[in-house]
């Protein structure tokens, strides 16, 4: 082959490369810009619910069954008659002494029901949160199915390809051209630069607690205890007391007993309000708790497992409790994360011990 063939062959393969990446990579520029202003960028869901009485001889065969990955076939087909939508290949089933819970996450939106399986009310909740969302989701591989992930990994080969057929390119006409590799090493440089600036100043302890969004006829927002246990159960370091702290002689403090648990363990024996713990009730949302206050009594701790407690109530609503079991101290950075099912959301514990 001469050298003028092997030329053709090295521009062959970066024009065919290119041609397969272009979509894709405009793709995942603009999904790139959209992620990364996405608290800025206002979407409306649309948010749906369903609810129903599963009839009692499905109820006992859902109760009876022996196979907890998968769902009754006459389930199924009552749940399609009802809702007019099929349960999804990548159900998440979630059986507990007195619920079944199945979330089915997809890119851009989100399904989930229940059943409650003494008495067999049906509920559920669909929420699609726009085409802003969705081609986020797909950005990230988040809830796509195996076909993306396919396409995904076909996609990063020929942007493999693409860039060193580019690099070889530049190799051969870089002779005459002393900007060539100035310009290629500030491709590397300039984003190690900007990354090395801010890394230790990004790092931060937070917790992240969804309430979602509710359509009930009359809504109140939650009651909210958050604290850290030790394996006994008992509380060591209350983080959060979210209630109506408005209510005339502090009236709002006596449903704090609605938090069972929290009221057991911890709240009876406290003088509240606590500085720097307790706050007004939020709002549906993604509420951020800065950590950084209490790492130095966390970091105090004796070696140990403990748990995490997020513990909600709701008037004319219903309680859940979230636990998030974490080993302490740890020389390491830590990303947990648990999902509620109805008075809470997606729970996101970080934490940077070392700081």
């Amino acid at each position: 082959m001469t050298k003028r063939s092997k030329l053709w062959d090295l521009k062959a393969w970066h024009w065919i490369s290119s041609a397969v990446c272009l979509i894709g990579m405009l793709l995942f520029a603009i999904t790139g810009i959209t992620l990364n202003h996405a608290g800025s960028i206002e979407s409306q869901a649309q948010v749906t619910q369903v609810e129903a009485q599963v009839p009692d001889a499905i109820l006992t065969q859902l109760v009876n069954t022996n196979q907890r990955e998968q769902l009754p076939q006459s389930f199924a087909t009552w749940y399609t008659r009802q809702t007019k939508q099929r349960l999804a290949a990548n159900a998440q089933i979630q059986w507990s002494d007195f619920e079944l819970y199945v979330a089915m996450p997809n890119a851009g939106s989100d399904r989930w029901f229940t059943v409650a399986l003494d008495t067999g009310e049906f509920y559920q909740e669909a929420t699609h949160r726009g085409l802003v969302a969705y081609f986020n989701d797909l950005h990230k591989g988040r809830n796509t199915g195996i076909w993306w992930s396919l396409f995904l990994d076909l996609f990063s080969i020929a942007c493999i390809v693409f860039s060193l057929t580019g690099l070889l390119l530049l190799k051969r006409y870089a002779k005459g051209r002393k900007s060539t590799w100035p310009l290629v090493l500030a491709g590397l440089g300039i984003p190690a630069l900007v990354l090395a600036i801010p890394a230790h100043a990004a790092q931060k302890s937070q917790l992240e607690v969804e309430i979602p969004r509710l359509t009930v006829a009359e809504y109140h927002p939650p009651y909210v205890a958050i604290w850290l246990a030790d394996e006994q159960g008992k509380a060591v370091i209350n983080l959060a007391h979210w209630y109506d702290t408005k209510m005339a002689d502090r009236e709002g403090e006596k449903w704090l007993k609605d938090l069972r648990l929290w009221w057991r363990r911890s709240g009876r024996s406290l003088s509240l309000p606590v500085d720097g713990v307790t706050g007004a009730t939020r709002r549906p949302g993604t509420v951020t708790l800065d950590l950084s206050p209490f790492m130095t009594d966390i970091k105090a701790l004796p070696n140990g497992n403990y748990s995490l407690n997020i513990e909600a109530a709701r008037e004319l609503g219903g309680r859940e409790l979230v636990q998030i079991p974490i080993a302490l101290p740890s020389d390491e950075s830590i990303t947990l994360t648990e999902q509620g099912k109805h008075e809470l959301g997606t729970i996101t514990l970080t934490m940077e011990p070392k700081l």
